[in-house]
């Protein structure tokens, strides 16, 4: 009888081991694939104080110039791009949250699909940033 529970205290053991050897490997693989994301992220935040300044200038010369149209275009689209950022932030989940309702094959495809919408943010913000710069540095200059 002694050998049983020895045996059934051995396999209990190494399963709950093998268990959260697993879990641990995949925390670690969310979390490596959430660093991916949070490094685009933290690549163009950054660059929001950009977008807030250049609305300014562009706002400026909506009001008095002969590029008012072009000049509201790069607004819209620089408030576009800040708006998605604002809204990735707001709605992006971390993974110590999701782990209580999602497996790891769910978490690691809602952080790839993350990782694709925070680049099209990324890609947004870099677009309105260069017409933004591109309007200013061709509009005529005031003498």
């Amino acid at each position: 009888m002694k050998r049983f529970n020895w045996f059934f205290f051995l396999a209990t053991f190494s399963i709950s081991f093998l268990a959260c050897g697993g879990s641990n490997e995949h925390t670690e693989k969310e979390d490596a694939l959430k660093d991916e994301v949070f490094a685009i992220h933290d690549e163009v935040m950054p660059k929001m104080s950009d977008i807030v300044a250049l609305k300014g200038k562009l706002l400026d010369m909506a009001a008095d110039s002969t590029k008012a149209l072009e000049a509201k275009a790069a607004i819209s689209q620089l408030e576009k791009a800040e708006e998605g950022m604002m809204d990735w932030m707001n709605n992006f989940q971390q993974p110590d949250k999701l782990r209580e309702t999602k497996q790891h094959e769910e978490i690691m495809a809602y952080l790839e699909s993350e990782k694709q919408r925070i680049a099209a943010v990324r890609e947004a913000m870099n677009n309105s940033i260069k017409t933004g710069q591109r309007i200013l540095a061709e509009a005529p200059k005031a003498e």
